[in-house]
C-alpha cells in the first residue's frame, strides 16, 4: 500500500481511538456456548440494567400510566370508610372493694388470660349483645329488614364482628377496639358499644356467680347447722354419763382437759422440780461431807470470819517466834487462841455438814411424796381415758362441724354484702369519637401503591423481555455472545440518505464510523491491513454492501488504491455505466486479463469489477480457481482487494470466498440477528477455515445504546447531519444499486440508497 503508515503508528491511533485489534477467532456454534462468560462486577452490572431499562424506557413508561390509572379508578370506586378506637385497658387483678368478696379466684392478667380476653371480644355473643343494645337489626344498613328477627339479628351482629378489629398494644395490658364502616357516626357508637357490653358481660358473669354461691351457702348452712345441734347433744350427755369434766368452758388451758389430767401435769412438773432439787441437795451434800474446805462451806459468813481472826493470830505468832521461843508464856498463849479457834471452825464445819444432810433427806421425802402421788393419778388418767375415747370422737365430730358452720356463715355474710358490688379488671381508658374524615380510600398512599407496583411490573416485564431477546444489539454482545472482536459499530440512518456524500464529508457519522474500521482492520494482523479481505453479512439487508463501499472509501482517502469485487452474483449490488465490462463471471469464465475490466468509480482510487451478470451456478464459480488467479492479479495492480459477498446462512458462496481471502469481516444488523443464526455464521466461516478479522455492527441506534455511544457520534451527528434510524421507501429499495461507478468518459457521480 503506497503512503502507507506504520505498524507503530496505527497500533497507537488504535489504542487512542478505543479500537480493539483483531484475535483470530475459530468458533464453533457449541464452543461459544461452552465459553464460560466473565461475570462483571457490581458497577457495570448496575450500569447495563440502567440502560435495558433506559432502551425500554417507553414500554416502562406505558405499564406505569396504565398501573398508575387502574390504581386511581379503583381507589375512586371504593366506597368511603371511617375508622373510630376505644381504648379498653385489662388490669392486672381486678378491683378488690371487699377483702375476700369475690367467688371466683382472683385472676391475674397473665398472657393465657390476655389472650382469652382478646377472644371474648371478637366472639359472637359480645357481638350479638352490642346488635341488641343498639337495635341495630331495625337498621338497614345493618339487616335486611323484610327478613325475620331472628335472621335480622344474626346479619347485625356480623356485621359487628366482621367490622371489629381487636389490636392489643405491644408489651402493655391495653387493647384497642377499632370500627371501621361506611357509617360516620355509627363507627364510634359501635365502637363504644362493644367496650361497654364487655365490661357488663364481666359483671353479669360475675353476678350470676355470686347468686349461685349464696344458694349453695344457704343450703349448706341449714344442713350444718342441725348436724352441729345434734353432735353438741350428744357429747354433753356423754360426758355427763360418764361423769367427764371438761375444763375448756371454765377456763382450761386445754379443750377437753380433766381434773385429774390437770393434776397429773401439775404433778408431773412438780415432781421434775423435786428430782433436780434432791439431786443438788445430795451433790452439795456429799461434796460438803468428803472435803472439808468446799467453796460454798468456805463463803460461809461465820466461817469467813473466824478462819480471818485465825490468820492474824497466825501471823502474829509467826511474827514473834522469830523472837521468841514456843515455851514463852506469850507465844503458848498465842498458841492456845489459834487451837481454840481452829475447834470453833470445825465445829460450825460439823454444823454445815448436818445441815446439808438434813436437806437432802428432805428432798428426798418430797420426791418419794410426788412420785407416789402421780402414779395414782396415772392410773386415774388412764382409767379417764379408757372412758374418754367416745367423747373424744363425740367432741372431735362436733368441732369439726362448728368449724365448718364458721366458715360457711361468714362466707355467707361476705358473698351477700358484696352481691350487689361490681368487680371489673376492664376499664375504659378513652372512648371512641365521631371520625372527621373517612380513613380510606387514601388516594395519596393508593396512588403511591399502585405506582409502586406498577414500576415494579414495568421493570419485570423491561427485564424479562430482555432476557428473552438474545438478538445482538451492542458491542458488548458480539464480544460477549459471539466471542469476537468488535471492528466499528455505524450509526442507523434514516430516510433516504446520499451514502457518496456522506462517505465524502469526513465530518459526517458515517465516515467517522468507518474510518473507525479501517483502524481497526490496519491493526487486526500483525503485517498491517489484510490484502484481501471478504465483507459478508448473515442475512441481506444487514449493509454489507455499503460496508464495503465505505470501507474501500475510507482506505482510499489514505492513498490506497482499492478494488471492489462483486461476488453477490445472485443479487448483485454494484452497477457500472459507460463501459463494457465482462465482469466476474466473465473474468471466470472467459480467462481475460482483470485490468480490462475494472471501472473506476468517482472517488479516486477506488474500482470495481462488477459482477457481470447473475449464472446460473454462483457457487461453482466463485469455488473456480480462478479466484487464486484474480487474487495474484489484483495484488499486481491494487493495495486492497475487497469482495462483497452474499449472506453466510443463505448461501455457500461466502465459506469459498472467505476461504482464499486474507481474512473476513462480518457485517451484523443490531438488534436484527439473534444469538444462534450469528453464532451458525460464525461456524460455518470457521469449517471454511476462514480468516474472521472481527465484527462491524451496522445501524446502531445511538439513542438505546449507554452515554458512550451518544458521546462518540453527538458532535459528529449535528456536522454531518445524520437522522436516526427509519424505513426506506419502497421506491429506495427498488433503487438499491450503487451507481457511483462509470467510465472513466463518464466520469458521472449519482448516489447509493441502500443495500444488503
Amino acid at each position: 500500500m503506497r503512503d502507507d503508515p506504520s505498524r507503530e503508528h496505527w497500533a497507537e491511533f488504535a489504542a487512542s481511538e478505543g479500537v480493539v485489534p483483531y484475535r483470530k477467532t475459530s468458533i464453533s456454534l457449541q464452543q461459544a456456548q461452552e465459553v464460560p462468560q466473565e461475570s462483571p462486577d457490581s458497577a457495570a452490572r448496575f450500569w447495563t440494567i440502567v440502560n435495558i431499562l433506559l432502551r425500554r424506557r417507553w414500554l416502562i413508561l406505558a405499564i406505569l400510566v396504565i398501573g398508575v390509572s387502574v390504581g386511581a379508578f379503583l381507589t375512586l370506586m371504593r366506597v368511603p370508610r371511617f375508622s373510630a378506637s376505644t381504648t379498653l385497658e385489662i388490669q392486672r387483678q381486678q378491683t378488690q372493694i371487699i377483702e375476700g368478696a369475690d367467688v371466683e379466684p382472683v385472676a391475674v392478667a397473665d398472657a393465657e388470660h390476655m389472650s382469652t380476653q382478646y377472644e371474648l371480644l371478637r366472639s359472637r355473643a359480645l357481638a350479638e349483645r352490642v346488635a341488641e343494645a343498639l337495635d341495630l337489626s331495625s337498621d338497614r344498613r345493618f339487616a335486611n329488614p323484610e327478613a325475620s328477627p331472628v335472621e335480622r339479628l344474626r346479619s347485625a351482629a356480623d356485621n359487628v364482628q366482621w367490622n371489629l378489629e381487636v389490636l392489643p398494644v405491644s408489651r402493655s395490658r391495653i387493647v384497642e377496639l377499632r370500627v371501621r364502616l361506611p357509617y360516620q357516626e355509627e363507627t364510634a357508637r359501635i365502637a363504644n358499644a362493644v367496650a361497654e357490653t364487655f365490661i357488663e358481660m364481666n359483671l353479669d358473669r360475675r353476678y350470676n356467680t355470686t347468686a349461685y354461691a349464696r344458694r349453695f351457702l344457704e343450703e349448706r348452712l341449714s344442713t350444718t347447722k342441725g348436724a352441729l345441734e345434734e353432735a353438741e347433744r350428744k357429747l354433753n350427755d356423754y360426758a355427763r354419763d360418764k361423769q367427764i369434766v371438761d375444763l375448756s368452758s371454765a377456763g382450761g388451758s386445754e379443750m377437753g382437759s380433766s381434773l385429774d389430767a390437770s393434776s397429773l401435769i401439775a404433778i408431773n412438773a412438780a415432781l421434775a422440780q423435786a428430782q433436780q432439787a434432791k439431786i443438788t441437795a445430795e451433790l452439795k451434800f456429799s461434796e460438803a461431807r468428803d472435803n472439808p474446805s468446799t467453796r460454798e462451806f468456805l463463803e460461809n459468813a461465820g466461817i469467813t470470819g473466824l478462819r480471818s481472826k485465825r490468820s492474824e493470830l497466825f501471823s502474829e505468832y509467826q511474827e514473834k517466834l522469830s523472837k521468841f521461843q514456843p515455851e514463852w508464856p506469850e507465844m503458848k498463849q498465842l498458841k492456845a487462841q489459834i487451837d481454840a479457834l481452829d475447834g470453833e471452825i470445825e465445829s460450825e464445819r460439823t454444823r454445815f455438814v448436818a445441815a446439808l444432810g438434813a436437806e437432802y433427806k428432805s428432798a428426798v421425802a418430797a420426791e418419794t411424796a410426788l412420785r407416789q402421788r402421780m402414779d395414782e393419778l396415772k392410773s386415774e388418767v388412764q382409767n379417764l381415758r379408757d372412758r374418754s375415747v367416745d367423747y373424744n370422737i363425740l367432741n372431735r365430730e362436733a368441732d369439726t362441724l362448728r368449724t365448718q358452720y364458721d366458715a360457711l356463715l361468714a362466707r355467707y355474710k361476705d358473698v351477700a354484702i358484696s352481691a350487689g358490688v361490681g368487680a371489673s379488671q376492664v376499664l375504659i381508658v378513652d372512648r371512641a369519637e365521631v371520625p372527621g374524615q373517612p380513613f380510606e380510600p387514601n388516594i395519596r398512599s393508593q396512588l403511591m401503591l399502585a405506582f409502586a407496583l406498577s414500576l415494579a411490573l414495568a421493570v419485570g416485564v423491561a427485564l424479562f423481555i430482555e432476557f428473552l431477546d438474545d438478538t445482538i444489539k451492542t458491542p458488548e454482545d458480539v464480544r460477549s455472545k459471539l466471542g469476537l472482536s468488535i471492528l466499528g459499530v455505524v450509526p442507523a440512518l434514516k430516510g433516504e440518505p446520499d451514502v457518496s456524500a456522506l462517505l465524502r464529508d469526513p465530518m459526517s457519522a458515517l465516515s467517522e464510523a468507518f474510518s473507525s474500521v479501517r483502524i481497526a482492520l490496519q491493526v487486526s494482523t500483525a503485517q498491517g491491513v489484510p490484502k484481501s479481505f471478504l465483507v459478508t453479512g448473515t442475512k441481506p439487508g444487514e449493509g454489507k454492501t455499503t460496508s464495503s463501499l465505505a470501507l474501500a472509501v475510507a482506505f482510499a482517502n489514505t492513498g490506497a488504491r482499492v478494488l471492489i469485487v462483486d461476488a453477490d452474483l445472485r443479487r448483485p449490488s454494484f452497477m457500472a455505466s459507460g463501459k463494457t465490462t465482462a465482469g466476474l463471471v466473465g473474468y471466470i469464465n472467459q480467462k481475460i486479463a482483470l485490468r480490462d475490466h475494472v471501472v473506476p468509480g468517482a472517488v479516486d482510487n477506488v474500482f470495481l469489477l462488477p459482477s457481470g451478470g447473475i449464472p446460473p451456478n454462483p457457487a461453482e464459480l466463485l469455488s473456480s480457481p480462478r479466484i487464486g488467479q484474480l487474487l495474484e492479479e489484483a495484488h499486481g495492480e491494487f493495495d486492497i482487494v475487497i469482495f462483497d459477498a452474499p449472506p453466510i446462512l443463505s448461501f455457500a458462496d461466502a465459506p469459498s470466498l472467505a476461504s482464499v481471502c486474507d481474512g473476513t469481516v462480518v457485517v451484523l444488523q443490531a438488534g436484527n440477528v439473534r444469538r444462534p443464526a450469528a453464532l451458525s455464521a460464525v461456524d460455518r466461516l470457521s469449517y471454511a477455515n476462514a480468516n474472521i478479522l472481527g465484527v462491524v455492527l451496522t445501524k446502531f441506534d445511538v439513542r438505546r445504546a449507554d452515554y458512550s455511544y451518544e458521546y462518540s457520534y453527538g458532535d459528529v451527528r449535528k456536522a454531518g447531519g445524520w437522522h436516526w434510524k427509519g424505513a426506506f421507501s419502497n421506491e429506495a429499495k427498488r433503487r438499491r444499486r450503487v451507481e457511483i461507478f462509470n467510465s472513466s468518459d463518464d466520469g458521472g457521480d449519482s448516489r447509493q440508497t441502500q443495500s444488503q
